[in-house]
């Protein structure tokens, strides 16, 4: 199982620098949610591995606390980037105020009142990644019908929802099967990476 979370690790990682490139070049602000998510995802990923290689209650603790405050902050951020690209894609006048981009962030706070309740925060976690998810499947799709660069962003969101349905409604997925989840994601982020390295190169040259 190990290898799975290496190979996120080096997946994670690499993604996360992509979009630090993207999010520096021609000031990208719509980048810097991504930027800040795949960092995060990757120090999970590193947590549990640090949880494989050595033992202790503290360590998987500490490993559990980082992985639980991770994947919401991650969440957050990813929403919030998808609210500046839809922001993005709208004519000047009819954009809304910059700030309500950050919306999503309050989602941190809303997680502080139910962190006691095993139950309502896996509901959470499952009602914020799907909403992620639906967002953008709804947003990539009219991109792709609009223009067709779009379409490998589209196919690795697809990855993602896939590996969603899987992960809550295969219990063993998360458990005994985890590389399936785990290698779902992985293929999911670097198709998406791939294709938002794409559609950047086809804005630069229409642009040019």
């Amino acid at each position: 199982m190990i290898w799975a979370t290496l190979l996120l690790i080096f997946i994670s990682g690499y993604v996360a620098a992509k979009f630090f490139t993207l999010t520096n070049k021609r000031g990208r602000l719509k980048f810097l949610g991504l930027t800040v998510a795949s960092i995060i995802f990757t120090i999970m990923q590193l947590s549990v591995l640090m949880d494989y290689l050595m033992t202790g209650p503290n360590v998987t603790t500490a490993a559990e606390f980082i992985v639980e405050w991770g994947h919401v902050t991650s969440l957050a951020f990813v929403l919030s980037s998808l609210a500046i690209f839809i922001r993005e894609s709208k004519p000047v006048f009819a954009q809304f105020p910059m700030i309500y981009t950050a919306l999503p962030l309050l989602i941190i706070i809303s997680y502080l009142l139910v962190q006691d309740t095993y139950a309502i925060k896996t509901w959470l976690l499952a009602i914020y990644q799907g909403g992620a998810i639906t967002i953008a499947l709804l947003m990539y799709a009219v991109y792709t019908y609009r223009r067709t660069e779009y379409a490998l962003i589209l196919c690795g969101v697809i990855v993602f929802l896939i590996c969603y349905i899987l992960f809550w409604t295969i219990s063993e997925i998360q458990d005994s099967y985890q590389w399936i989840w785990k290698l779902l994601v992985g293929v999911a982020m670097i198709t998406s990476i791939l294709g938002y390295e794409q559609t950047e190169k086809e804005t630069a040259v229409n642009t040019a």
